[in-house]
């Protein structure tokens, strides 16, 4: 698979970074811009660790993460409007 050092998501450039993770497959650093994957994930795992992780600064980025409660209109515009181009452009970057 083709290396990838950043992502694009609501024109904020987020990194992506192989590290060891104790105890889960990735994690978004909201504060850092960065999205960190286990490096003992195989490529099989990759894509869909990467996709959440994603989907987790979606939410951030959008604001979502800090709602008082569940807005499923909010949560469905940001997963259309800001995760799904972002999305897209990585999964073309890879081919």
């Amino acid at each position: 698979m083709k290396k990838l050092k950043s992502v694009m998501i609501a024109g904020q450039r987020i990194k992506i970074q192989k590290t060891d993770l104790d105890s889960c497959y990735g994690q978004y650093l909201h504060d850092r811009k960065t999205i960190q994957l286990d490096t003992s994930l195989s490529d099989k795992d990759l894509i869909p660790t990467l996709r959440h992780e994603m989907l987790h600064a979606a939410f951030h980025i959008s604001g979502i993460s800090f709602c008082e409660s569940f807005q499923e209109e909010a949560c469905i515009r940001c997963i259309d409007e800001v995760f799904f181009p972002a999305y897209e452009r990585i999964l073309k970057r890879l081919k």
